[in-house]
């Protein structure tokens, strides 16, 4: 009776172990961060600067950078804009940090950077109670962003029998843990000959896209030849009114029946975020 007691209890122990490991995570090997609409977070630290600064005082402006995107961020700039030297000056006027470190299995949480800047105030001018002044906080920077999905492929697609996958015209997307986003992929296949895919690509984000540069662009283990329509190659310069763009995909198909492989490609892309804030000077 007492081994059937324990066996019970093992059994049970395992079950709630096997249910406890499979649940997913943020930061476990089961969860994916290239998923949905994720960027670089830009803030001024509270109190940094104050609500008021005061004639020919010392302040700081920190700003924190929250890296929440899928994707590391490399050649980071940081600068401070807008303010008149006659009321404050602040050095550096900019900053440039290597890397921030995206979201991951080694750094679930990505990584924060605070950048700190040296404020002085001047004089208000005569009979002036207080002045007040928007600057801007601009951050420029370069990421990537990955697509991949498997899709369906049949060169022969008048084979009624053909019992295996479904090709699908068109698929949608929620993002791929960037701001820049693949939101739709559309698959033209002429049959017995070859296939040509139509990537949406938009800004989801708060900045600006200001270029886009297509990698690594695969079918299967197959290179895909594929550029911007609207510039007839791999780069596009991105315009600040139009945050969206087509990429064109062609490849050779195969001539068999229906089969599924993988669609890969890479974008690298040049980003730009700006922030207003203001610095009240009073007596």
């Amino acid at each position: 009776m007492k081994a059937l007691s324990f066996q019970f209890l093992a059994m049970l122990l395992m079950i709630l172990f096997v249910v406890a490991c499979s649940k997913t995570e943020p930061g476990s090997l089961t969860y994916n961060f290239k998923q949905g609409i994720a960027e670089v977070q830009l803030k001024a630290f509270p109190g940094s600067p104050p609500e008021k600064i005061y004639p020919n005082t010392q302040f700081k402006v920190i700003v924190e950078l929250d890296n929440q995107a899928a994707y590391d961020v490399v050649e980071g700039e940081l600068s401070l804009l807008g303010l008149d030297p006659k009321y404050f000056l602040l050095y550096p006027a900019e900053q440039t940090f290597p890397i921030l470190l995206g979201r991951s299995f080694t750094a679930p949480a990505g990584e924060k950077k605070f950048l700190e800047f040296d404020g002085t105030s001047r004089e208000l001018e005569a009979g002036a109670k207080e002045y007040l002044s928007n600057y801007f906080l601009t951050l420029r920077y370069n990421s990537k962003v990955d697509f991949v999905d498997t899709i369906c492929l049949n060169s022969n697609l008048y084979d009624v029998y053909d019992a295996g996958c479904k090709v699908q015209a068109k698929k949608s997307y929620s993002g791929q843990g960037a701001p820049l986003a693949i939101t739709t992929l559309e698959e033209i296949i002429t049959p017995g000959a070859s296939v040509e895919f139509r990537l949406q690509v938009v800004n989801r984000g708060r900045g600006k896209v200001k270029s886009a540069t297509l990698g690594a662009a695969k079918l299967g283990g197959q290179e895909m030849t594929c550029l911007f329509p609207e510039s007839g190659a791999k780069m596009l310069s991105f315009l600040p009114e139009k945050q969206e763009a087509t990429v064109i995909c062609r490849a050779l198909l195969r001539d068999q029946g229906s089969y599924t492989t993988t669609l890969l490609a890479e974008f690298s892309y040049t980003y730009e975020v700006v922030q207003q804030q203001k610095l009240k000077l009073v007596k």
